[in-house]
């Protein structure tokens, strides 16, 4: 059944800013740093570049004749430092085929979207979504992550100022765009709408002044890691909470009081405590796949998945919503329009009617309606109703195939900073799966505590019990390790599940001892700790 754009429209910034891909966390970063350089502004063009800019070997002979660079006379020292700018400083794609080229520089400094190709480097509007929840949750945490990314550049002169320490991998960085020109701004703002649920953006946004707590102590690329795993993993939680949002405003037919003055905070003890939307995932902490534990937590991460489904209904609904409103001068605000179901106009039903012919007419000359579609027609269902359905069940298939290669991207499956792990067989199916690194992530977080302060927050490090841990960890993102506490988590039912939860609490502590943050020198309930590994100190300590 061939649709219109207007009636298949899916991505909308009023609801939901990101384009459903594949995409690449490194790229999504690149463009977040060039919002945050144009304070969320729209760019004006350059044009095409030269095709030598998407080459490396041009970068390297421009930084070879740059002042202040030596030691790339000789072809050997080039073949090594062209191989070493491939692999640590530029992001390629079609790497070692005859088509590679640059997609833009790695995101190590403020300044790495200056080399960038368009065309190989996009983010699907991810970047958008982010600045939005930063832009909108706590605007502190923007300053403070736009304050930290642009170290080390000297304003005045747009080159590094010789005292900030950095790494090497970050000076090649803003040396090979010192002499590049700054972007134009149209003055045009880009990012225009708030997210939809503020309370996961309030959430990130402390996260992000948690981990910059440490930006004296953790090396700037080992910091970019941490912060793009937080970008994905919330990114990934608001997707999945967004779904639930909408698809309760549409049953309830109206936005859900809490939602209009929405109390959640990050440095709350329980953020999510008043959300009448909180969920949370048994996560597997072993590596075997046959376990019990295993098998609740692919349970969970397929009810996950499956839920998708509602999402797209949703934007659907929401969009139509939205246009209706729009064409007839109504109030055209996602926590306003849902009452129109409630409370339709008298052309409400009349318009949908129309559509919904029109529709039909348009397909009279294609081959015969389907037997779902028509089904559907002959359910005896309101206009509205009739033609969400028709339109979900023709697309829904398109945009589920790439809402879960960008789920899977954002929760980096399979890989050391992820939260999902797959086997290549049918029998290993996705389960959530804390790796090392994100447990990483998630402790270091976890051990400060922090206090406000004129101009933004400051945190201090200390041991925290591991059932606190444990608690942390569940009330915070809804990872449900040992027994869930909260409403919507998963606690176990029968002996198996017991033995199953006491051995994935086991499997974490062997986990935290191997990267080093536990030591289990007693049984005693208050020795069970998990330790920082750096150590930040109070006001009153210093």
């Amino acid at each position: 059944m061939n649709l219109r754009p207007e009636d298949q429209e899916f991505r909308n910034p009023k609801v939901y800013y990101p384009d459903p891909k594949a995409i690449d966390l490194d790229r999504v970063l690149t463009i977040l740093f060039l919002l945050l350089r144009c304070e969320g502004e729209r760019v004006g063009t350059r044009g095409r570049p030269r095709a030598e800019f998407e080459k490396v070997a041009a970068h390297l002979e421009s930084l070879a004749k740059m002042e202040g660079v030596s030691g790339l006379d000789s072809a050997e020292h080039r073949r090594v430092a062209q191989r070493w700018l491939e692999t640590d400083i530029f992001d390629l794609v079609n790497r070692g085929r005859p088509t590679e080229a640059i997609a833009s520089l790695r995101p190590l400094h403020l300044e790495a979207h200056k080399i960038r190709v368009a065309k190989h480097c996009r983010d699907y509007n991810h970047a958008d979504a982010l600045y939005a929840m930063l832009e909108y949750g706590e605007r502190q945490a923007l300053l403070d992550l736009r304050r930290y990314l642009e170290r080390g550049r000297d304003p005045s002169t747009r080159k590094y100022d010789g005292k900030t320490p950095l790494d090497l991998e970050t000076l090649t960085v803003l040396k090979l765009v010192e002499d590049l020109p700054d972007n134009h701004r149209t003055g045009e703002k880009e990012i225009k709408h708030p997210p939809i649920c503020r309370g996961q953006a309030r959430v990130l946004c402390d996260d992000v002044q948690r981990v910059l707590a440490y930006q004296e102590v953790v090396p700037r690329p080992v910091m970019i890691d941490y912060l793009k795993t937080l970008f994905g993993m919330h990114l990934g939680l608001f997707t999945m909470r967004v779904g639930r949002q909408l698809s309760g405003w549409i049953r309830d037919r109206q936005a859900h009081p809490t939602c209009r003055e929405c109390p959640v905070s990050g440095a709350h003890e329980d953020p999510f405590a008043p959300c009448p939307y909180r969920f949370s995932m048994t996560v597997d902490m072993g590596g075997d796949y046959r376990t019990r534990m295993a098998q609740m937590a692919q349970e969970d991460a397929a009810a996950e998945y499956d839920r998708l489904v509602d999402l797209v209904k949703a934007l659907f609904t929401f969009n139509q919503l939205l246009r209706y409103a729009k064409s007839e001068r109504l109030k055209d605000d996602p926590l306003e329009v849902p009452s129109l179901l409630a409370n339709p106009p008298d052309s409400f039903e009349a318009d949908f009617k129309a559509t919904l012919k029109r529709l039909l007419a348009d397909n009279e000359a294609d081959e015969e309606l389907t037997p779902e579609v028509r089904a559907i027609l002959d359910a005896g269902l309101p206009a509205f109703d009739t033609f969400i359905e028709v339109v979900t069940h023709v697309r829904q298939k398109h945009h589920l195939v790439y809402l879960v290669q960008m789920m899977d991207k954002l929760f980096q499956k399979n890989g050391v900073f992820g939260a999902l792990a797959q086997g290549r067989s049918v029998s290993n199916p996705r389960r959530w799966h804390l790796g090392g690194r994100m447990l990483e992530v998630m402790v270091q977080l976890a051990v400060l505590r922090g206090e406000d302060v004129e101009g933004g927050k400051r945190f201090r490090t200390e041991p925290v019990l591991i059932d606190d841990f444990l608690l942390w960890m569940e009330r915070r993102y809804g990872f449900v390790i040992a027994p869930g506490t909260t409403p919507t988590s998963r606690r176990p039912v029968t002996l198996d599940e017991h033995r199953a939860f006491r051995d994935n609490v086991r499997a974490l502590k062997d986990r935290l001892r191997e990267i080093g943050f536990y030591d289990d020198l007693s049984d005693a309930y208050n020795a069970q700790t998990v330790r920082p590994r750096y150590t930040l100190l109070s006001e009153e300590a210093r």
